[in-house]
């Protein structure tokens, strides 16, 4: 009686009393330093938030991992301390798990020894450390610096502690899927009665997901990137609950996609479910060898007719018509938008063109690329106001911040997630674990076609579904290797 008594009472011992005092004083500058906590409402609120999340931190920290599931397409950015903007409240939860993290680690506490040795691993941890190194050389160094610390709060939230949670339970990947879908309900119906309303036109579809998702792109990106989950959880009829859910909301999410009129969207969903194809049904690599060279030597063979096509394609976006509007893709002589998005790649060529090595800094894009913006190359849309200053791309974003060195980091990790989450679906026997696999490979095909149009990393929405990915990723890849160690 004694035992369960003092197992009960471990709340209360001087170990996790004096995690939640360094814990209370570490949150407490962090959210100083980005909330007014001088009125007394926004202190009042802080202080009833964080004891809350700090028993779940302590006791039932699985159950906070599940709500941040939820929680994260329902979170809405709140301007704090000027300029900067907070996404609330799972950034505050971010913050408070990370520093949670930084004292357990300090007290002694060593993370699982595959998890620090995988190359995935060992990638963030080289990406974290070139960003903290373009920041001290950034040309905003304060600006920079946030950025980096945001993204450190994203990996060890969404990398690491759901890592965690997926290694107690392959499940729950499957439960943290369910969650995000179950909270991301709310914007679309919100969304949808909202487009509605304005007739579903293209133009419309702009803020439509405010303020949950800032914008159509991001909503869009995180539509379709749970798509082939769901199309899993239909397919999938060992869990019988789940699949009459998924009947109903994968239509809803496929709806929700298409009347984002995000074209990148459309794109990343059509490539993503061609590579679910070839891997559901294992196409023989002579037949995409095979189909490749056609392709090619197709393009070579109407290579004039094809610039002749381009050339006097007019169909415009943002246009009531949607055949237009997906046409529009591939015209890039009028469609002010795609001219803006090329003008922007410009401008991010030129930054890097003057700082090659380390980038102008972590988040400074927008600050800078107006000064790079030529006569020529602007639009009706352009703006020297850095009020809409981001690449549009990852890719090139992370080449004008971090110089070439952070971009080939970056691609180099995706490259490393890629390669471990094939072999792993070769290497899986049980159809369970490779059905997993191949949901989270091609929701993440998605968000790599995507970033070559639009980059959305440095928000919770779209940080959380591909870090979790990468989470999920190696936690079955190390399960595998100590099954065969086993055998």
């Amino acid at each position: 009686m004694q035992v369960q008594t003092d197992k009960k009472s471990w709340f209360w011992t001087s170990q996790a009393l004096s995690h939640a005092l360094v814990c209370a004083i570490l949150l407490l500058f962090f959210a100083g330093y980005f909330i007014d906590l001088e009125q007394e409402i926004s202190l009042v609120a802080f202080l009833l938030f964080s004891i809350t999340t700090f028993i779940l931190v302590l006791r039932y920290k699985q159950l906070l991992l599940y709500a941040i599931s939820f929680l994260v397409p329902l979170s809405v950015q709140v301007s704090v301390a000027g300029n900067a903007r907070v996404s609330l409240p799972v950034e505050m939860m971010c913050v408070l798990l990370s520093i949670f993290l930084f004292v357990q680690l300090v007290l002694g506490k060593r993370p699982d020894r595959g998890f620090l040795k995988h190359p995935i691993t060992a990638f963030i941890l080289l990406d974290l450390t070139w960003l903290f190194f373009s920041s001290l050389l950034s040309e905003m160094p304060e600006v920079s610096l946030k950025r980096v610390t945001i993204r450190l709060f994203y990996y060890a939230t969404f990398y690491y502690f759901f890592f965690e949670l997926f290694k107690l339970s392959a499940a729950n990947i499957r439960r943290v899927f369910i969650l995000y879908t179950a909270g991301f309900l709310v914007p679309i119906v919100y969304a949808m009665i909202k487009h509605y309303q304005l007739g579903f036109t293209t133009m419309g579809s702009q803020q439509i997901s405010a303020p949950f998702y800032f914008d159509h792109t991001i909503y869009g990106a995180c539509l379709v990137f749970f798509i082939p989950f769901l199309i899993h959880a239909v397919s999938d009829r060992s869990y019988r609950l789940i699949r009459r859910a998924a009947l109903f909301i994968l239509p809803v999410f496929i709806c929700a996609a298409y009347f984002s009129y995000s074209r990148a969207a459309w794109i990343s969903i059509l490539a993503a479910m061609g590579v679910y194809v070839v891997l559901k049904y294992k196409i023989p690599k002579k037949w995409l060898l095979y189909a490749g060279l056609i392709v090619i030597a197709g393009i070579l063979i109407n290579v004039k007719r094809i610039d002749q096509v381009l050339k006097q394609n007019k169909d415009i976006s943002h246009t009531n018509n949607i055949g237009m509007h997906f046409k529009s893709i591939s015209n890039v002589n009028t469609d002010a938008s795609n001219k803006e998005r090329i003008n922007r790649w410009k401008c991010a060529l030129r930054m890097f063109a003057d700082k090659p090595l380390a980038g102008f800094g972590p988040g400074t894009y927008q600050f800078f690329y107006g000064a790079y913006q030529q006569r020529s190359d602007l639009t009706r849309i352009s703006t020297f106001n850095g009020t809409k200053g981001h690449a549009h791309s990852e890719y090139l974003n992370y080449l004008s911040e971090t110089g070439l060195p952070g971009l080939l980091i970056f691609l180099s990790l995706s490259g490393v997630v890629f390669y471990t989450a094939l072999r792993a679906f070769r290497r899986a026997t049980e159809k369970e674990t490779k059905d997993v696999l191949l949901f989270l490979i091609t929701g993440l095909i998605t968000f790599y076609i995507h970033a070559f149009f639009n980059g959305f990393l440095e928000f919770d929405k779209m940080a959380m579904p591909v870090f979790c990915a990468f989470a999920a990723i190696i936690s079955l890849d190390l399960k595998h290797r100590e099954s065969s160690r086993a055998l």
